[in-house]
């Protein structure tokens, strides 16, 4: 296993992601600029134009990756070259920095900020232990890396995502592809969360915008997106810099600051959409917008219907090649999901079946009572969305719903239903989607400033106890039976601990020892199927996954595969050596009827076993590994003895 501990570097992730990201300004200044930018202040418009602009440096990536032209590293000259157009504000990055000396007073909330960044911070700079990482998010660069392109694999569906951020990864992939994912998916949740904390400020003092950007983030959904290269954060990202940049003043005389201003959304719209198809839900936030604005001011609805349709315009430009890279390798844009709609192919669709079983309708209720009771079950029921935002939910209802009652005329009306509006059409698109709190994210953080608008009705007493309520609450929500995650994680990051040691104990103890047998019993040259173990990234020899209706094509369906022969045949055709096996058929790949629809293919595996074409070579309480016979053997070995069966 030493060579697990030559791969990787801290040193080389902070390098890729500072080209990355100053790739994100310089193209961001493109559209953020002056005059737009400059009645925003300095910090608010880099903060814009970073998020702009890493759509921008993907929506790049994905259009010159397709024909190949980033093959054999060229993605980093392309990083390069769009870092230019920052050069000319370079000088102004003192300014953004530059922290006046302030009172004492001023200087505690920001320690409270710091103290968040430091602390996440660690997991952002250890190697890769997550479920989805190990299966797709640090697979794919590598794949590509090596294939020179974005390309599509059927072993491994999710490579048919529309995937902005593994595009993002595997441009920076030439420099470091193994820590580099983690550290950039970080730096995106700190920005959301920044851009967050400036919208509030806008209405809030200092200590409240804290209190609430700190209430938002310090709880287990949050903290687990951080520090587990979930792509969500890129999603955050991008609705809290809309609703910064909508928030902020602008000339509306001023024709060319409205375009810009549009254009700038519609990137932002897109590129969520450019993640996932649940970042769909991002193209709300500009309709409702222009529809605010047309319907308070109506002598312009021709010109807000123009900048509508162009902002709409921009967010499809931007999103529509990472769906067209999907339907050019799969006849379906939406892959895995809805194949029914563009194939009559029996296999496919009963893929896309199980995957939207396990990404929709595993977790979550759907009833009235569960529509309105939704925002409170999210406090507290982890097991019930795979993730909860904690107690102080509870005081952020309250804080909207006060909003909402003061929100009767005038100027408080419009100031409230445009956050209002925003929370809950994404609260309703998440209900009817996938119900996982992942994913309800970005309707959280609308809550969140919604719930600023209620706080700044409060006054004296009444602020400063709820302001106390808050922060008593968001202490106790704390995961702090993880708290030994982050000490070890910095550790490791650190050097203190070795990396082996890291990754044996963040996955469970039962993953590395997997990866140091697949190392000592197969040859440099073996090519392994993988069944019901999905975390390829660490494999080191050349694999497939193989797991029946996780994909397409292997041992799919598995009523086809009760016979040995057929088995058998699909491993030499393949050219598969050895089989890798989980017995306990582990993680979230799975739904209700799962195991019961494998019985054939387990009845064809242990026939195999009876006529000799497979041998039993390593054997663990979690895993087995077997020898292939080879095509010309016929299965002379004698029947294996282990059990299959979990």
């Amino acid at each position: 296993m030493l060579e697990l501990e030559r791969t990787g570097s801290v040193f080389l992730a902070v390098v890729a992601a500072a080209v990355l990201w100053s790739a994100a300004a310089g193209a961001g200044a493109v559209l953020v600029r002056p005059p737009l930018s400059r009645r925003w202040g300095t910090l608010d418009a880099s903060l814009v134009r970073l998020a702009v602009g890493l759509n921008l440096v993907g929506l790049f990536g994905v259009a010159l990756g397709l024909p190949g032209l980033l093959a054999q590293g060229r993605s980093v000259w392309l990083l390069l070259g769009l870092s230019i157009p920052l050069l000319p504000h370079a000088w102004q990055l003192g300014r953004v920095t530059r922290l006046s000396p302030g009172s004492i007073s001023n200087w505690i909330p920001r320690a409270g900020l710091l103290a968040v960044a430091v602390v996440t911070l660690g997991p952002a700079l250890c190697y890769p232990s997550g479920w989805d990482e190990l299966v797709y998010h640090s697979t794919l660069p590598e794949r590509w890396l090596e294939a020179g392109w974005p390309a599509f694999y059927s072993d491994l569906p999710y490579s048919g995502f529309p995937s902005l951020g593994e595009i993002l990864f595997w441009l920076a992939a030439p420099i470091e592809y193994v820590i580099a994912p983690r550290l950039l998916v970080w730096i995106c949740w700190i920005l959301g969360l920044a851009c967050l904390y400036r919208l509030l400020r806008r209405t809030l003092a200092r200590d409240a915008a804290v209190v609430l950007t700190l209430a938002f983030s310090l709880n287990s959904t949050m903290l687990l997106i951080s520090a587990n290269c979930y792509v969500e954060t890129i999603v955050m990202m991008n609705v809290a810099a809309m609703l910064l940049a909508l928030g902020l003043p602008a000339d509306r005389r001023d024709s060319t600051d409205q375009w810009m201003l549009a254009a700038a959304i519609g990137v932002l719209a897109g590129g969520a959409a450019a993640v996932k198809m649940t970042g769909f839900a991002a193209f709300a936030v500009p309709c409702l917008w222009y529809l605010g604005k047309a319907m308070s001011d109506r002598s312009r609805r021709g010109v807000v219907a123009g900048h509508l349709a162009a902002s709409l315009a921009v967010a499809l430009v931007v999103c529509s090649p990472f769906y067209l890279r999907t339907w050019m390798a799969t006849g379906n844009p939406f892959y895995p999901y809805f194949c029914w709609w563009f194939t009559d192919d029996p296999v496919r669709i009963d893929m896309s079946h199980h995957h939207h079983a396990i990404g929709g309708m595993y977790f979550g209720v759907r009833s009235l009572a569960a529509f309105v009771d939704g925002p409170l079950l999210l406090a507290f029921s982890e097991k019930l969305y795979d993730g909860e935002f904690g107690w102080q939910t509870l005081a952020i209802v309250l804080l909207a719903i006060v909003a909402l009652v003061s929100a009767r005329r005038g100027r408080v009306r419009r100031v409230v239903l445009w956050p209002a509006t925003v929370a809950f059409t994404l609260y309703v698109f998440w209900f009817f989607t996938a119900q996982q709190a992942r994913f309800v994210v970005p309707a959280a953080l609308a809550f969140v400033v919604l719930a600023g608008k209620g706080l700044r009705l409060l006054r004296g007493n009444r602020r400063s106890a709820v302001l106390c309520v808050l922060l008593v609450s968001t202490v106790a929500s704390i995961p702090w039976k993880r708290s030994g995650y982050y000490w070890h994680s910095w550790r490791a990051a650190l050097g203190q601990v070795s990396r082996i040691d890291y990754l044996h104990n963040v996955t469970e103890f039962v993953y590395l020892p997997l990866i140091e047998a697949v190392y000592e019993t197969t040859p440099a040259n073996a090519r392994l199927a993988l069944v019901y173990e999905h975390r390829g990234f660490y494999i080191p020899r050349r694999y497939v996954i193989a797991t029946p209706l996780f994909q397409e094509g292997p041992f799919s369906p598995p009523e086809a595969f009760r016979d040995a022969t057929r088995v058998i045949e699909w491993l030499h055709d393949e050219r598969i050596s050895h089989l890798v096996m989980a017995k306990n058929r582990i993680g979230p790949d799975q739904k209700a009827d799962f195991v019961d629809r494998q019985q054939p293919f387990l009845d064809g595996i242990e026939e195999c076993l009876r006529r000799g074409y497979l041998a039993a070579v390593w054997e663990s309480e979690e895993y087995l590994i077997f020898m292939v016979s080879p095509a010309d053997d016929g299965g002379t070995r004698p029947a294996a003895t282990v059990s299959i069966r979990p």
